[in-house]
């Protein structure tokens, strides 16, 4: 398994954590402005970015207290959004006439950044087994 020994090069994991929960809930707020509400994929987009916002309020319990059991919502929650945000992708290039390139963009570095986010938490989790 791959792990990482700081986020961003320069903080500890910890703080990585934290800082991942304040950046998560951001970015799912300037997701709703790309958001269409009124299709089946926009709604299905808007109650898994609630979910998701509410994950990351336990991963920031979890990295301020040090509490394993509230980093684990927050892995399964990014590891469906990753597999979302990739299928939405393929749906978006695929089946629509008119592709909007921002929007798929958008995705792609979502995707990006919640691997990478991913792999910052669960080297925490990891981490947090070993002390």
């Amino acid at each position: 398994m791959i792990y990482v020994d700081e986020c961003c090069c320069c903080l500890d994991l910890k703080c990585g954590c934290i800082l991942i929960a304040l950046i998560e809930v951001l970015i799912r707020g300037v997701d709703r402005f790309f958001v269409e509400y009124d299709s089946l994929l926009g709604h299905a987009a808007l109650i898994l970015s609630g979910v998701y916002v509410l994950s990351c309020i336990f991963l920031l319990l979890g990295a301020v207290m040090s509490w394993r059991g509230c980093l684990l919502p927050y892995l399964g929650i990014a590891t469906l959004r990753l597999f979302a945000l990739i299928g939405e992708s393929f749906y978006i290039y695929g089946y629509t006439d008119d592709i909007v390139y921002e929007y798929l963009y958008f995705n792609m570095f979502q995707a990006i950044l919640v691997l990478y986010f991913w792999l910052v938490v669960y080297s925490f989790y990891d981490r947090l087994i070993k002390v």
